[in-house]
């Protein structure tokens, strides 16, 4: 394919959740928030650094909190007053119901139109629900939640860089992207859900405000990866026993009182909030060993989250599948790019501005 037909070709989509960093954590814990005018100003800086590497058209999720139409305006205002390239931006034509439903909707138009990546800004949930829809399309994981184990805070300008990168394939998506781990959870036989980070059995018999910071509900931990400095409840596993995320194994953790079992862990379970958790026993999960629940009945929380209940008649199975979503390696495809002198110019791959040549004297 030629560099002409590619250009042509690219588009990327974008998930900005309204709702990240909005939950109930910001009453219960020291837990700061994103602004619809914060957010607004991320999907500008993409919008700026895909431009420069090519990206043609911009497909976003439409909402009613705010965040396409300030996009919109920004862009003709940035145009107008700043003199600023933008890719052609388009707002999916779909209901809006500000539930999770609105960003799958998102997800599976994007995948329909063919999109090259899909960026999502927002937490754990947020790219947990993407990644149940997203395919073999890689995400970009981009931090404006909560408990962010899985996406990461970085400059939404160079993020933007990267992603046009990969979607115009300067950099390959074998060599810019990662396959990640991913838990999943089975009710009667049937796969029900998957979580990125952490999936946890609580005695709850509620969903309640989904949210969950009480440790003491919580009986058992399933981790797909587990860092030290991790915030929630995967933290409680990286603090016993760190596991990287591009191990092809998890962890598995069965919780107690404080001062009871095999040890005690102080863990950051949300923003501010640091409590002691006892564990009672811990093991190694192999891919595709499949566990099931030791309680009868309670409540199942993917990455943080309550998302269904159920009961004695039920029966619970959780593996580790190590064949989950694509995501792509910001830093690692910017170096990739800087060795091969994409960004010098001229250069097929980046859309740079007449340099003007100063008189001499």
């Amino acid at each position: 394919m030629s560099v002409k037909n590619a250009e042509e070709e690219v588009s990327v989509g974008i998930i900005a959740n309204p709702a990240s960093g909005r939950d109930i954590r910001r009453l219960i814990s020291a837990a700061s928030g994103f602004t619809i005018a914060e957010k607004t100003n991320i999907v500008r800086r993409l919008c700026l650094g895909m431009q420069v590497t090519g990206v043609k058209r911009v497909y976003l999720m439409p909402d009613r909190s705010g965040i396409s139409g300030s996009v919109l305006r920004g862009r003709d205002q940035g145009i107008k007053a700043l003199d600023e390239h933008w890719p052609e931006v388009e707002i999916l034509e779909m209901p809006v119901e500000e539930r999770a439903i609105d960003t799958l909707r998102a997800v599976e138009k994007m995948v329909a139109i063919g999109v090259q990546v899909i960026i999502v800004l927002g937490g754990d949930g947020t790219h947990r629900l993407v990644a149940n829809n997203c395919g073999n399309t890689p995400m970009v994981a981009l931090s404006t939640g909560t408990n962010n184990a899985f996406p990461r805070f970085q400059e939404a300008t160079v993020v933007g860089m990267a992603t046009g990168l990969v979607a115009r394939r300067a950099v390959s998506v074998c060599e810019g992207t990662q396959r990640n781990k991913v838990l999943r959870v089975e009710i009667n036989g049937q796969c029900r859900d998957l979580a990125l980070v952490d999936l946890c059995l609580t005695d709850d018999q509620w969903i309640g405000a989904r949210a969950m910071w009480k440790p003491e509900r919580v009986k058992e931990i399933f981790v797909t990866f587990a860092e030290a400095d991790a915030i929630g409840l995967s933290s409680v596993a990286g603090l016993a026993n760190p596991v990287p995320r591009d191990s092809g194994q998890g962890l598995h953790l069965k919780l107690c009182p404080p001062g009871q079992g095999m040890l005690s862990i102080c863990a950051p379970i949300a923003p501010g909030l640091i409590v002691p958790v006892g564990i009672a026993e811990m093991n190694i999960l192999h891919p595709q060993e499949v566990i099931s629940a030791s309680i009868s009945a309670g409540a199942v929380t993917l990455d943080g989250e309550r998302e269904f209940v159920f009961h004695e008649r039920d029966s619970i199975d959780i593996w580790l599948d190590l064949e989950g979503p694509l995501t792509v390696d910001v830093s690692r495809v910017l170096h990739l790019a800087a060795e091969r002198g994409v960004f010098t110019y001229p250069s097929p791959y980046i859309v740079a501005r007449e340099i003007v040549q100063e008189p001499a004297g």
